[in-house]
C-alpha cells in the first residue's frame, strides 16, 4: 500500500513532459545533499495527464501531455478518510471503472516507500515499535513513473501485486512504469502492465 513518495516541482514536471514528448530519456538532477519533499495522502502533487482520452490512446507528441496539481486521495461517502490507492485488478468495479477507462495519468517520483509487513523499529517520536519503512528507487537513480487515475481535482495511485524486489517488504506495489511504457499506460491495453516482474528496484531501509 503506497502512502508516500518523493515528488518533483511543477517546473521540473513540465521539463519531464517536454522530454517525454520529444522521445528523449528523462534524467533527474541529483537531490543530494538536499532532501526532496515527500507526498502523503491529501498532499497536492504535480500530476501528468494526457490531453486525449486514454480509452482511445494517442501518440505522445508535443502538446499531448499536460501537468496540474491534484490532491492525493479520492473522497468517498462510504469511506472514512481518503482512498489513495486503487487496485488495477479492480478496474471493472463501479467505483473505478470510469477513471480507469478514461482518466489514467501518472506522477514522476524519484522514490516511493512501503512499510515492512513484520519488521519493526522504535518510533523516533514515541519509542514504540512501528513497521520499518523502506525506500524503493531505480538502480540507476532514474525516475519512477507511477501509474495513477484522476477524478475532478484528485488522484489515486494504482497498485498491483508486488514483484520480487518489493515482495520481501510488502505484498503490493505501485504500477511502476518504464518511460517506453507510458504510451501503453495511456492507451486502451493498459492492463497488460499489471505484471511488473521486469521492473528492477533497490530497497533501502529508512
Amino acid at each position: 500500500m503506497c502512502r508516500q513518495f518523493t515528488i518533483l516541482t511543477l517546473d521540473e514536471t513540465l521539463g519531464v513532459i517536454q522530454r517525454i514528448e520529444m522521445a528523449s530519456p528523462v534524467v533527474l538532477e541529483p537531490d543530494w545533499p538536499a532532501q526532496r519533499p515527500s507526498a502523503f495522502p491529501q498532499s497536492k502533487v504535480p500530476v501528468i495527464v494526457p490531453m486525449f482520452n486514454p480509452a482511445l490512446g494517442a501518440p505522445l507528441v508535443p502538446g499531448s501531455l499536460g501537468a496540474c496539481e491534484l490532491t492525493w486521495g479520492f473522497d468517498e461517502p462510504w469511506q472514512t478518510g481518503v482512498i489513495f490507492n486503487s487496485r488495477i485488478e479492480s478496474a471493472a468495479k463501479p467505483t473505478w471503472r470510469e477513471a480507469m477507462a478514461h482518466c489514467r495519468c501518472f506522477v514522476v517520483a524519484p522514490a516511493f516507500f512501503e512499510s515492512h509487513q513484520t519488521e519493526t523499529v522504535p518510533s523516533p517520536k514515541t519509542g514504540k515499535p512501528i513497521k520499518r519503512p523502506y525506500e524503493f528507487r531505480a538502480p540507476d537513480e532514474g525516475p519512477l513513473f507511477l501509474g495513477c487515475i484522476w477524478r475532478d481535482n484528485r488522484f489515486s495511485v494504482v497498485t498491483t501485486e508486488a514483484n520480487r524486489c518489493v515482495a520481501p517488504v510488502h505484498h503490493r506495489m505501485p504500477v511502476v512504469l518504464q518511460q517506453e511504457e507510458l504510451p501503453l499506460w495511456l492507451g486502451p491495453n493498459y492492463q497488460s502492465l499489471a505484471n511488473r516482474s521486469s521492473v528492477q528496484l533497490e530497497a533501502r531501509p529508512v
